[in-house]
């Protein structure tokens, strides 16, 4: 969800006014004087905002939205949809998100705080600051929680009880339970890498959604988890992300997973619980993987992996039909190597 303690909305605009900024065709009977209060994903869309469906993945979503207006393309509005929805149909449905994104929050600049409000509200509850760390505004960080040398916190951030968030590490916009462990140069919160291809170069896409971490979690040194684009990042209770681990976008993870050191999960990865993504693992993005997966090192998931399934490789496989693949080239090439 977009969470106005990290942005400002300078809404509501009316359904013309969207439709003619982003150059699209209203579906028959669209009011152009409907007022359209946010934008938010199609899952949890209510009837005065608007979403977006660019992705066929997502049928299931936009047959049961909420929402008041999806934007869309003529191709995928074709799918069923119920209630009282309003399609704008475009060409590129991610471009049109952009622009949505930037006409309700037009300032989304990375507020990290540079105050002596914040610190000093966080003393107050216990709290132990490091003298050359930065609290923002408007924070709120639970007893006995320590903030190492360095470290920025930024405006309305909410950290729980018995943190510990290591020397220069980054926590922005984002919300964390309790005994949650930041280790050194880790960063929370940052923006993810959204963008849009427009005809002078690339646009960014906003990145208005929030990162929560919860219970029981460690992230490990010069790691990054990014925030939500328009929904959240989710880090389940219990996770444990090694050093120089990069999570994408709305990414989320379920209890007690785990991710090695080097891996990189992309934007909107669905990880259930009790995972272990292995060293330099890679997983795509919109890639689901299921409860007690396994993924080995350096393999790659560009397809959804069933609970349970152990996979290696690139493009990852069955682990057995791994090994058999590599016996097999090992085979083949000893028999090249005796001819020569």
């Amino acid at each position: 969800m977009i969470d106005p303690r990290f942005f400002t909305n300078v809404g509501p605009f009316t359904l013309g006014e969207i439709a003619e900024r982003l150059g699209g065709t209203l579906s028959d009977g669209a009011p152009r004087d409907l007022m359209v209060t946010d934008l938010a994903m199609l899952d949890d869309a209510r009837e005065t905002e608007i979403a977006m469906f660019g992705d066929r993945r997502y049928r299931a979503a936009f047959a049961n939205t909420k929402a008041g207006v999806v934007v869309t393309n003529r191709e995928l509005a074709a799918n069923p949809i119920g209630g009282d929805t309003h399609l704008i149909i475009v060409e590129k449905p991610r471009n049109a998100l952009a622009e949505i994104a930037w006409l309700f929050y037009p300032k989304t600049e990375e507020a990290l705080g540079f105050d002596d409000e914040g610190r000093a509200a966080a003393l107050a509850n216990g709290a132990r600051v490091a003298d050359t760390a930065r609290v923002g505004r408007n924070t709120s960080i639970g007893a006995r929680t320590v903030i190492g040398a360095g470290a920025v916190i930024g405006h309305g951030v909410i950290i729980g009880e018995d943190c510990v968030i290591g020397p220069s590490s980054t926590v922005g916009f984002a919300i964390l339970g309790n005994r949650v462990q930041i280790y050194t140069n880790a960063v929370v919160g940052a923006q993810g890498f959204g963008f849009v291809p427009v005809a002078q170069g690339l646009r960014r896409v906003p990145q208005l959604g929030r990162t929560l971490i919860g219970d029981d979690v460690e992230i490990g040194a010069n790691s990054a988890v990014d925030r939500g684009t328009i929904g959240d990042t989710i880090i389940g209770p219990g996770c444990a992300i090694d050093n120089l681990v990069q999570i994408g976008h709305n990414v989320r993870m379920g209890r007690s997973s785990i991710v090695c050191g080097q891996a990189g999960i992309s934007g909107s990865v669905e990880i259930g619980n009790g995972v272990i993504i292995g060293g330099a693992g890679r997983v795509a993005d919109h890639v689901k993987v299921g409860d007690g997966a396994q993924l080995g090192g350096g393999g790659g998931a560009i397809q959804d992996i069933e609970p349970g399934a152990i996979m290696a490789g690139l493009p990852a496989i069955p682990i057995r039909d791994w090994h058999r693949q590599s016996i097999g080239l090992a085979r083949m090439f000893n028999r090249v190597k005796k001819k020569d």
